[in-house]
C-alpha cells in the first residue's frame, strides 16, 4: 500500500497514489474516447470539449454524493466540504464515484442539448472510457487503503497498515473481538477495490471489442452502464459499510445500481420491441451506425 507514491524534487511536493489515478482515468478515457470517435466518423474535438465540463462535473457530483452520506463529519465546519488544505494534506479526501457519474451525465446532457449535437453516438464512443476509469481509480483506492472490504478469512483477505483507514478499521475490528473473548490476530479484509479494478477492466474490454460491429445507437453506453451497475451490485457484498449505511439490507450504492438496471436495461429493450432507438430530446437524429 502507497498512499504516497513518491515526492516532486526540490519542493517535496507529495503525489498521493489516488489523486494520480484519478487523473490518469480522465485522462486515458478522454485519449480512448477520441480514438473512437475519429473511427466512427464523429468529431474528436467534441470529446475533448465535453470532457472538460465532465471532469469539473464528476469531481463536484462525487464530492457532493459524499457530503449527502456523511454530513455529520461537515456540521461543525461547513468549509471543510470544499477545502483541499486539511490535516496537513493538500486535496479533498471523500468521493462517492455514483456521485461523480451522475455529475458527468448531468454535464453531458446539458452540453449536448445546448451545442445541439446528437447524444447517443458520442456516449457510443466514450462508454469504455467509464469503465477504465473505474478500473485504473479503484487501484488508486487500494493504494490509498480506502474503500476497504468486509472482514473475510478467504486466501483473497489483505491486511492493511494501522496508518490507512483499512488498517485502522482493522485494529477497531479485532479489539472488539478481543473484547468477546475470541482470539484476534491480523483481520484480513476483501481487497473489494481490486475485484472492482479487475471487473471493469474485463467490461471495458468486451465492449471495446464488441464496437468493432454495428449496433443500434446507444447499446454500447448502455450496456457499459448496466454491466458496471451488476459487478458493483455483487461486489458489495464484500464491502465494509456501517449500519446506517445499509437499507434493507442493500448499501445506497446497490439500491442506485438497481435502478441504473433498470433504466440502461429498458432503453436497450426498447428497439428490441419494436420501437425506435433511443433519442436525445431536443437534438437531431444522427443516422444508425
Amino acid at each position: 500500500m502507497h498512499p504516497v507514491l513518491f515526492k516532486l524534487p526540490l519542493i517535496n511536493f507529495p503525489i498521493h497514489s489516488y489523486g494520480l489515478m484519478l487523473a490518469l482515468s480522465f485522462l486515458l478515457g478522454i485519449w480512448v474516447a477520441s480514438v473512437r470517435a475519429k473511427r466512427r466518423a464523429l468529431d474528436p474535438n467534441v470529446i475533448m470539449d465535453v470532457g472538460f465540463y465532465v471532469i469539473i462535473a464528476a469531481i463536484i457530483g462525487a464530492r457532493l454524493y459524499y457530503v449527502f452520506l456523511h454530513f455529520d463529519e461537515f456540521q461543525s465546519n461547513l468549509l471543510d466540504i470544499i477545502n483541499p488544505f486539511q490535516a496537513g494534506s493538500v486535496g479533498i479526501g471523500g468521493l462517492v464515484m455514483y456521485g461523480g457519474f451522475i455529475g458527468a451525465m448531468a454535464a453531458s446532457v446539458i452540453y449536448f442539448r445546448v451545442k445541439k449535437l446528437p447524444f447517443w453516438p458520442y456516449a457510443d464512443a466514450a462508454a469504455p472510457s467509464f469503465a477504465l476509469g473505474e478500473f485504473l481509480t479503484r487501484i488508486g483506492c487500494f493504494l490509498n487503503g480506502c474503500c476497504y472490504g468486509a472482514p473475510t478469512h478467504s486466501c483473497f483477505g489483505v491486511v492493511f497498515p494501522l496508518s490507512s483507514p483499512a488498517g485502522m478499521y482493522e485494529a477497531h475490528a479485532a479489539e472488539a473481538l478481543r473484547q468477546t473473548g475470541a482470539a484476534a490476530g491480523p483481520l484480513p479484509l476483501h481487497p473489494s477495490q481490486l475485484y472492482l479494478s479487475a471487473g471493469a477492466l474485463a467490461i471495458a474490454l468486451f465492449v471495446i471489442f464488441i464496437g468493432r460491429k454495428k449496433f443500434t445507437q446507444g447499446l454500447e453506453f448502455n450496456l457499459t452502464v448496466l454491466l458496471m451497475a451488476v459487478l458493483r451490485f455483487f461486489v458489495d457484498f464484500t464491502r465494509y459499510y456501517g449500519a446506517n449505511e445499509r437499507l434493507g439490507g442493500l448499501s445506497h450504492n446497490q439500491i442506485v445500481c438497481l435502478i441504473i438496471v433498470l433504466i440502461c436495461g429498458g432503453l436497450m429493450l426498447k428497439p428490441i420491441l419494436g420501437k425506435d432507438a433511443p433519442s436525445f430530446p431536443g437534438t437531431p437524429s444522427a443516422p444508425a451506425d
